[in-house]
């Protein structure tokens, strides 16, 4: 089963994760942090009892939810009507997930019985008037979606008002072309902290949004691209409403004519600003660039844009900018967005502390760019085109104090420059180059800055001994699916917790028993044929994988089994990732299921049993006939004399 997934922040998950991730690398403890917090969700979801039945033809198939579920996942179905009794067992339920259904009419006393409910996503399905909702019964609502439903115009009644805990809202579909001035005039009052208004081109806007206040998030998916001068007042009406604010599915450049937008951020006081899937041309970017320096914000992300031909930045003088992140994600140009660097961006550059560019097909980075770059911590430029040569062009000092560096999905290629080119680094803990065309090609030391602990190296083509040119002071080291066939001089990084060698060409993990800092090791998806359990007892594992091998299954594998099923570490794709290569007639048995009689495993110890079984035969035997000789002799002579008189 699977929880649903929350509604989504102001930043991406992907960039959510890296935030955190070097949040945690600021306490100097990366694997127990996010190990920890990992531990603390699955309590989190141990205290709920969540049942999925998305995607099960419910109501015509019946989904069994006992009378204790919290979280009731009943999304991509065929519900067309909700009745008391659908729910009236479910008393304590927190979370109702209704999206993607035929849901056209709703009991007024629908959920009388969930007094409890929190969360209610009823969106994508055929109401025709928000005032449907049993509102009522709404009293513990905290988050509540109805949007993408077939009303054409946006009627909120008095109801509303009833809905104090109410934080989350999301509402509107692309049919909405209305937005008059008493629209959200129920919304006063309540302590909203996210608002999502979705509409379609609007072509009637009479102030609507003056009702919104005291927001924490604004996203606004707009679909205009006709009537920008609505677009303007709408933006303007919003700017104090919010800490951040998000617009999405606009087009600048269909319409023909330029109407300047930016201006509403001059005295606005929002710290986040997002577009997503915007069109516009150099015109609008620069008029987007020319206003941040003189407001307050502090964040811009731009993803998924659309733009076309190229675009001068304009740089205001000023002494002071409140812009430290910069977020750029998926640009669509097919003649690229080009300028050249100007002396007046140094500052610009100075003080951001986050950038993030993905995807935007960049093939170099100035070094008047680079070199300014002095109070930047987190730098990203996954999926690119970038290579040594062009990312450090022999520039004076790039990145001075980055704490995380990304370029994941690029074109670098020689593992000693790219590690040379860190040494000045000083504050440098992360490094992930995933996903390049690296190789090791070099016979000497490399010049890795001291401060890096976590090195992800992984999906490239690096074969050889390349745990000699790696720095010592590692703790995370993910090396995954290279060409790898030993583990070699790994035993000089005393520092290790983690350790990921998935997807290689490795027959043995003798030098890794040196390690027993390792607390989470992958090393599945290679080519290693005996397990050792007194390797792995060398070791306090949370979390192990050596699947997908192809294990030799003799009297020792038994062990290696017996340690797996009894251990207290995560072990990943156990048992049916464990199976056995050799000998043909148990090839694809897993592991845990083989046993092996006492005499093929310990023939020795069988023919010492055997011998001393012998001799305690023979001597036994022996003792015996000794008696016998000494009692019974004379009487069987005595028969045969007897028997011989007789016969005479």
């Amino acid at each position: 089963m699977r929880t649903k997934h929350t509604k989504q922040g102001t930043y991406t998950a992907g960039y959510r994760a890296m935030l955190h991730f070097h949040k945690q690398t600021e306490n100097a403890n990366v694997v127990f942090g996010l190990y920890l917090l990992l531990s603390a969700s699955c309590v989190s979801s141990m205290r709920q009892h969540v049942v999925n039945c998305t995607k099960t033809n419910y109501p015509t198939v019946p989904c069994h939810f006992p009378s204790d579920t919290t979280v009731l996942d009943l999304s991509h179905n065929s519900i067309e009507k909700v009745f008391r009794q659908d729910f009236s067992s479910v008393t304590g339920l927190k979370q109702l997930f209704l999206p993607f259904n035929s849901i056209s009419f709703l009991a007024i006393d629908a959920f009388q019985d969930n007094v409890d409910l929190e969360l209610l996503d009823i969106s994508h399905n055929c109401l025709n008037e928000i005032s449907a909702l049993p509102i009522g019964s709404f009293l513990a609502m905290k988050d509540l979606d109805v949007s993408n439903n077939k009303y054409t115009e946006i009627t909120l009644g008095q109801e509303f008002k009833k809905m104090k805990n109410l934080e989350i809202l999301k509402l509107g579909s692309p049919q909405i072309s209305s937005l008059k001035a008493n629209t959200f005039s129920e919304l006063e009052g309540l302590q909203l902290k996210e608002f999502h208004l979705i509409t379609g081109e609007i072509n009637e806007y009479d102030g609507a949004l003056t009702k919104i206040s005291g927001l924490k998030k604004l996203t606004l998916e707009l679909n205009i691209w006709e009537h920008l001068d609505l677009l303007k007042s709408l933006l303007t009406d919003v700017a104090n409403a919010t800490d951040a604010l998000k617009i999405m599915n606009i087009n600048l450049i269909k319409s023909g004519h330029y109407i300047p937008l930016g201006s509403f951020m001059e005295y606005s006081q929002m710290k986040t600003f997002v577009m997503q899937n915007i069109s516009a041309d150099g015109n609008y970017i620069s008029d987007v660039i020319l206003f941040i320096f003189s407001s307050n914000i502090e964040e811009i992300q731009i993803i998924d844009s659309h733009s076309i031909g190229t675009f001068t930045p304009k740089i205001r003088r000023f002494t002071k900018m409140n812009l430290k992140r910069i977020y750029l994600e998926n640009l669509d140009n097919p003649h690229f967005i080009i300028f050249s660097p100007m002396s007046e961006m140094k500052k610009f550059f100075s003080y951001l502390t986050h950038l993030i560019i993905i995807n935007w097909q960049i093939f170099y980075f100035p070094c008047l760019i680079s070199d300014s770059l002095t109070s930047l911590e987190i730098l990203d430029l996954s999926r690119n085109r970038l290579s040594e040569s062009v990312a450090f062009p022999k520039c004076q000092a790039p990145f001075p104090n980055v704490r995380s560096f990304i370029i994941n999905n690029n074109f670098f290629k020689d593992l000693a420059l790219l590690g040379n080119a860190t040494s000045h680094m000083i504050k440098l803990v992360n490094l992930l180059a995933s996903s390049n065309n690296i190789i090791l090609n070099t016979e000497f030391a490399i010049n890795w800055t001291k401060s890096l602990l976590n090195l992800n190296l992984s999906m490239n083509l690096i074969t050889g001994d390349v745990f000699s040119f790696l720095p010592d002071n590692l703790e995370v080291l993910d090396l995954s699916f290279n060409r790898i066939s030993s583990v070699t001089h790994i035993g000089k990084m005393k520092r290790l917790q983690v350790v990921h060698l998935s997807g290689n060409n490795i027959l043995t993990l003798a030098e890794m028993a040196s390690l027993s800092s390792v607390r989470v090791f992958h090393a599945d998806r290679n080519r290693i044929q005996k397990i050792n359990q007194h390797f792995l007892e060398t070791f306090a594992f949370n979390e192990l994988n050596l699947g997908n091998n192809p294990f030799v299954c003799d009297c020792n594998i038994k062990d290696a089994a017996n340690y797996f099923g009894s251990t207290s570490a995560t072990v990943v794709g156990w048992p049916s990732e464990y199976t056995c290569d050799s000998p043909s007639y148990l090839n694809g048995t897993e592991i845990h299921l083989i046993s092996f009689s006492l005499a093929t495993c310990h023939p020795g110890f069988t023919a010492v049993i055997s011998i001393v079984v012998i001799l305690t035969t023979v001597i036994a035997c022996a003792l015996i006939y000794k008696k016998n000789k000494h009692f019974g002799y004379h009487h069987i002579s005595f028969n045969l004399t007897s028997q011989n008189d007789v016969a005479i």
